[in-house]
């Protein structure tokens, strides 16, 4: 990048070179900041909260471009209440000087908040990823499985108590070991080809569908009930208007009150998708610098893609989203290939189709969720008549019947 005299906070965050050292070559880019520093000494300030941007959108392995910056840029000025006038950029000195230093106590507040925030994400990030074992893992370290498919585990009100009761009636108690249950976060890992159920110590009730993972605490604070939602769950939760129920996950939030709702927010997919089913919630993205808000009616659902701007909502059939929560998927006029993705990702397996026709083949109807992966693709198979074969690489393929 050029150099000069006139570094501004705004406009180093805009200029390319800057950005693509910060992404490529940090240690390029760390002495660029010090000879900036150096030769800008009345603008060190703005210049190394700029590179600390930066440095937080790598730790949060965010890709940013011109555009994002933009974005955040502008964010920051409505944050700061300083975009009142385009006269701020022809102010005098000592007015521009006393506005910029607002502006970066007002970043710096808001960052503070943000981080901090964001200890229930740090903790989903770093502990235990879905395997091939149902657990959950209270708060003193202490690991249970969960042997059959669909149990339930129930927390009492002070989030000391665990009740885990499977399908058939049986119980095992626990005893949450921490001496302040709501100081730790507790967390349930469902794995591929299964589904569980959670009681909260407030009352809420979460399904979990395959391959996700929900990080919650023994026992809610006093202002607000947080949890977040690695995967997809149904989510009944417990009214409470002074405590409003925020569900954190990779891409967006959701917050409510009380309501029926169900989010899919598995990281592999860069996208996240809330559905209303009753009541009403505010859906939200957890990035500060490029702030999107929505509410959504019962029978609408809100979607996200993490390379477009914003939220989509649209009318949807509910029971599409929600019926894998009874154990079976609902399909109208979908095609054999949108299927196949679902039956993919809930398994965990990777699928092909082998024949056009077969992949935009419309389908309506029922799909049982059965424990056993073979048992579902007999079906899907007699279904389409169709038949697959497995290759040695894992991969299985449908391939039309002759």
């Amino acid at each position: 990048m050029k150099k000069t005299n006139n570094i501004e906070f705004e406009l180093l965050l805009q200029d390319e070179e800057f950005i693509h050292l910060m992404n490529v070559n940090p240690l390029k880019a760390e002495q660029l900041i010090e000879d900036l520093c150096r030769e800008n000494p009345g603008k060190e300030v703005s210049i190394r909260l700029a590179a600390q941007l930066m440095r937080h959108y790598q730790a949060e392995k965010i890709e940013v471009g011109s555009k994002k910056i933009t974005m955040m840029w502008d964010n920051i000025l409505r944050k700061s209440e300083a975009k009142k006038s385009t006269r701020f950029f022809r102010m005098a000195p000592i007015w521009r000087i006393a506005a910029s230093v607002a502006i970066l106590l007002s970043v710096t507040f808001y960052f503070f908040e943000y981080w901090s925030n964001n200890s229930i994400r740090k903790f989903a990030d770093q502990q235990i990823s879905v395997g091939n074992d149902a657990r959950i893992i209270i708060s003193d370290g202490s690991e249970y499985r969960l042997t059959s498919n669909n149990s339930h585990i129930k927390y009492d009100a002070d989030g000391k108590k665990i009740v885990i009761e499977d399908k058939i009636g049986l119980t095992e108690r626990l005893n949450n070991g921490s001496k302040d249950a709501k100081s730790v976060y507790n967390q349930i890992v469902v794995p591929y080809g299964r589904r569980h159920s959670i009681t909260l110590s407030d009352g809420t009730i979460v399904q979990l569908n395959s391959g996700s993972k929900l990080v919650f605490p023994a026992k809610f604070a006093v202002s607000k009930r947080e949890v977040f939602l690695k995967g997809e769950g149904y989510f009944e939760v417990a009214k409470n208007t002074g405590k409003p129920f925020i569900v954190k996950t990779d891409f967006m939030n959701v917050k409510v009150l009380g309501t029926h709702f169900n989010v899919s927010a598995y990281e592999n997919e860069k996208s996240a998708t809330a559905v209303l089913v009753e009541g009403s919630v505010e859906v939200y993205n957890n990035n500060f610098f490029n702030n999107h808000r929505c509410k959504i009616k019962p029978g609408q659902g809100c979607f996200f893609t993490e390379n477009v701007a914003g939220f989509k909502i649209q009318n949807v059939d509910v029971n599409e989203y929600v019926s894998w929560k009874n154990g079976y998927y609902q399909f109208k006029d979908q095609t054999f290939d949108d299927i196949v993705k679902k039956i993919e990702k809930y398994y965990n397996k990777t699928i092909a189709i082998a024949d056009d026709e077969l992949i935009h083949r419309m389908i309506s109807g029922k799909l049982v969720l059965e424990p056993k992966f073979e048992k579902t693709m007999n079906f899907l198979a007699r279904t389409t008549k169709s038949r697959y074969i497995q290759k040695e690489n894992g991969v299985y393929i449908f391939l039309k019947t002759r």
